[in-house]
C-alpha cells in the first residue's frame, strides 16, 4: 500500500502526528513548523485528558523550549477567556 503525499508529510504520519496515544518524534529543518507541531499536539494531550505532568517535550535550545511553552500557554489563556 503506498502513501499517498500531502506536502512533504502523508496522511499516515499526519493521523500517527495527530493521535494523542502514540509517542511522536518530530525532525525536520529549521523554519518547518516542529513547534507549532508539538505545541498543538500538548494542546491535544491535554484536551484528551492526559496531565501535564504525563507529556514530556524535548527541543535542542532553552529558546525553542520557550517559544513551545509560550505557544502553549498562549492558548490555554485564549481558550480561559472566552
Amino acid at each position: 500500500m503506498s502513501e499517498r503525499p500531502v506536502g512533504s508529510l502523508t496522511i499516515r504520519r499526519q493521523q500517527t502526528a495527530s493521535d494523542p496515544f502514540t509517542s511522536a518524534w518530530v525532525s525536520a529543518h529549521a523554519g518547518s513548523g516542529k513547534t507549532h507541531v508539538l505545541a498543538q499536539r500538548v494542546l491535544r494531550l491535554l484536551l484528551a485528558g492526559a496531565r501535564p505532568s504525563q507529556i514530556l517535550c524535548l527541543t535542542y535550545t532553552k529558546a525553542a523550549a520557550a517559544n513551545m511553552g509560550s505557544r502553549v500557554f498562549e492558548a490555554l489563556a485564549r481558550w480561559a477567556t472566552l
